[in-house]
């Protein structure tokens, strides 16, 4: 649970006492304070690939299909960085994880803008993605069960959209100098270092090897593969909508760079706005209804955007539709496993969405124009709605 950093002495400083050593950083909850940054510069991170893409493209003279591997090494590293994560916990705080995520995404957004061709942004666009899988499982895992029904979670995760306005309308305002969203994600990052170096968390619950294979019975299993799946659908279609909505609409509507940046900044304020106002009702509505409302809006959004005159406010309404999504996800899979086990399968699972998706979205956009966007973007968000309605299979997720 969030906790004061405030420390107070029982006895008082007596005359020639050393003088009290000063609190980690500040009198506020850590896990609250710590989770705020963060998905401050998650959100910055996970947004900064989709807009810089035309220009990146354009840099190292690649098509779309080239440009989509560029995306598929951020999501390929996100993965990485979840199973390590994930591996280290039983041996490495979660503090140090952390700092170590921050370095990666630093290092990484040091070397991208000076890349000298295509293989050294993908090398660097890797690291970024490491490092944002790192710092995205602990956070989640971190915030999770510090509140009632995941309403914690919910509330600090709608700071992951506000970073992410931030970097499409820094893309926009100089489009050709990708070297300034890297940078100011590099700076979050760096805030985020120090302070996860010097809060103070919450001891972390890590399952002993007996109860976590006791606790994990055949039906767990299958609702850590089907949350998994669901999870897996929802991060492709974020990162679908974050990667191509700018390739679309500079095809399709004539938007200038900066006004195809400033829609996916739309598209990521939707994102904020839905969480905000799902906060209340992660607690109050079973996480399937609350899953089926979002998809389903969601889906119908999308389609919408296939049409140029209502495309960037069908994007917005998507974002506004499937924000619950990934919160509401994680806080059931917390309610039926507090002990954590499955935690990594379901975020290294979710974060491969991508690396399977982003080449089939690149070959598409390469036959058929960039007007299969949001057609493709529709359907993976109806196959997202089918495998929550197959969760009512699961004895485990009733």
């Amino acid at each position: 649970m969030p906790h004061s950093l405030v420390h107070e002495d029982p006895h008082g400083a007596g005359p020639g006492a050393a003088p009290p050593s000063p609190p980690p950083i500040a009198p506020l909850p850590g896990p609250a304070v710590l989770g705020v940054v963060g998905f401050l510069v998650l959100g910055a991170v996970g947004s900064a690939p989709g807009p810089a893409l035309p220009t990146l493209r354009a840099r190292h003279d690649l098509d779309a299909s080239g440009a989509a591997l560029l995306l598929t090494a951020f999501s390929l590293g996100a993965t990485l960085g979840v199973l390590l994560a994930g591996a280290a916990r039983r041996r490495v705080p979660d503090r140090a994880s952390l700092v170590a995520g921050a370095a990666l995404v630093i290092t990484g957004c040091a070397l991208l803008p000076e890349a000298p061709g295509a293989a050294g942004a993908l090398g660097a666009l890797l690291l970024i993605g490491a490092g944002f899988g790192v710092v995205d499982l602990l956070l989640n895992l971190v915030l999770a069960g510090a509140g009632p029904g995941g309403s914690l979670l919910m509330a600090a995760s709608a700071a992951f959209g506000i970073g992410a306005v931030g970097v499409p309308l820094l893309v926009g305002w100089q489009p050709q100098r990708v070297e300034l969203p890297f940078r100011a994600c590099a700076g979050g990052a760096l805030l985020l270092a120090v302070l996860a170096a010097r809060l103070r968390l919450p001891a972390a619950r890590r399952p002993p090897a007996r109860t976590a294979t006791r606790t994990a019975p055949a039906g767990g299993r299958a609702a850590v593969v089907l949350l998994g799946a669901v999870l897996l659908g929802y991060v492709t279609l974020e990162g679908g909508v974050a990667g191509w909505e700018t390739t679309h609409l500079r095809a399709t509507t004539g938007a200038s760079p900066a006004g195809a940046a400033g829609a996916v900044a739309l598209f990521w304020c939707g994102l904020t706005l839905g969480r905000l106002l799902a906060a209340p009702l992660v607690a109050r509505l079973h996480p399937r209804r609350l899953l089926l409302l979002a998809l389903g809006a969601g889906t119908l959004s999308l389609l919408a955007a296939a049409v140029p005159a209502a495309a960037v406010l069908a994007y917005a309404l998507a974002g506004l539709s499937i924000a619950p999504v990934f919160p509401a996800v994680v806080a059931w899979h917390t309610a039926r496993r507090p002990e954590g086990g499955g935690a990594v399968v379901l975020f290294a699972a979710a974060l491969a969405g991508p690396v399977l998706t982003a080449p089939v979205t690149g070959a598409l956009v390469d036959a058929h124009g960039a007007q299969a966007v949001p057609w493709v973007l529709a359907a993976l968000a109806a196959g997202t709605t089918a495998l929550v309605v197959a969760t009512r299979a699961s004895r485990v997720l009733r």
